[in-house]
């Protein structure tokens, strides 16, 4: 019996000593959780890491990710850059929402109308598919109804949503939301916290490479 006991606990340690020196598993896979992008595209300068979002505000899974977004970015390294990219398909609602993203935030607004709008689409079941309805809505929350249709016509604007494109052509981008980090890798198709999870660990990767490049 006790020369049983001693087996069973030698194998125990044999067993032990086994999974300590075996490697980690990553829960994410290339070609599944996420996909380099060929050729590499420039990302934030110097050590810092830039994280892009490609959204659509009538997209019901940007909506649903946007609470975990808030998270995230409450808690994410200062050395992390966020920025978000509307999409601009070939759709008159879709170049309408673009717009008005980079007309509110030409107007220093956009960061307090991000969740009206979002709300209107997907709560209120608004589509806000015109531009009679963008400004109806604009006009109930206090924007300068004026102010916003000249931004809509500024070379600014006109000149982020040209570029807004090239960028989702550059990334492949063919469905939001989606995600690139530092220029290098795409994520997207994930729920909630499992998605924001797939951005920190590849922002980890991009600062490890980063490292390895310096030695």
């Amino acid at each position: 019996m006790k020369k049983l006991t001693l087996i069973r606990v030698l194998s125990l340690f044999v067993f032990m000593f086994l999974a300590a020196g075996a490697p980690a598993q990553t829960p994410f896979e290339e070609e599944v959780h996420y996909f380099s992008i060929i050729p590499e595209q420039p990302g934030a300068e110097g050590d810092k890491v830039q994280v892009v979002e490609f959204f659509w505000y009538a997209c019901p899974h940007c909506y649903k990710l946007e609470p975990h977004i808030g998270q995230w970015l409450e808690r994410k390294p200062d050395a992390v850059e966020f920025v978000r990219i509307p999409a601009m398909f070939k759709r008159a609602d879709v170049v309408l929402h673009a717009k008005t993203f980079y007309a509110l935030t030409l107007m220093g607004v956009e960061d307090e109308l991000n969740a009206a709008i979002f709300d209107e689409i997907h709560v209120r079941k608004n589509r806000l598919a015109t531009a009679e309805d963008m400004e109806a809505l604009l006009a109930d929350k206090g924007v300068d109804v004026e102010a916003y249709r000249k931004a809509m016509k500024s070379f600014a604007v006109q000149t982020q949503s040209r570029r807004a494109e090239v960028l989702a052509g550059r990334f492949d981008i063919r469905g939001v939301p989606a995600f690139v980090v530092d220029g290098k890798y795409r994520t997207s198709g994930l729920e909630g916290d499992l998605q924001m999870q797939a951005i920190d660990y590849l922002i980890d990767k991009v600062i490890a490479e980063k490292r390895a490049k310096k030695q």
